[in-house]
């Protein structure tokens, strides 16, 4: 299931928004959250997912002109992938960055798994 209103896989509710009301059947070049980053760790993250030949979108939360105010580094990325291509991104950047605890953590962020443990 995704939620249309996050664009986050799920099973019963959507661990972001806690909504039951907008989850269908994901389809397969529907695009999903795959993970959210900073500056910093998107200027790590995005290169991998160019080599690997996936598609993805970016969208940036704070906007280019308070970007330009504030600084690019405050900026914070949304990376999205197709449905089909979702588990293939999770498992390239895992193979690169599974050292790294923050990148996991922010991987892992809305594990169906762990959303669900105990219910």
């Amino acid at each position: 299931m995704i939620c249309t209103r996050c664009h986050i896989l799920c099973r019963d509710v959507c661990p972001k928004c806690g909504s039951r009301r907008h989850l269908r059947a994901a389809e397969e070049n529907e695009p999903v959250l795959l993970i959210t980053l900073t500056a910093m760790q998107a200027m790590l993250v995005e290169p991998i997912l160019k080599e690997s030949g996936i598609p993805y979108s970016r969208q940036g939360t704070v906007g280019g002109a308070l970007a330009a105010q504030v600084g690019m580094m405050r900026e914070v990325y949304r990376y999205y992938v197709p449905h089909s291509a979702y588990e293939a991104c999770r498992a390239r950047i895992e193979e690169v960055f599974g050292e790294d605890e923050t990148l996991m953590r922010l991987l892992h962020e809305f594990d169906v798994e762990t959303e669900n443990e105990g219910e």
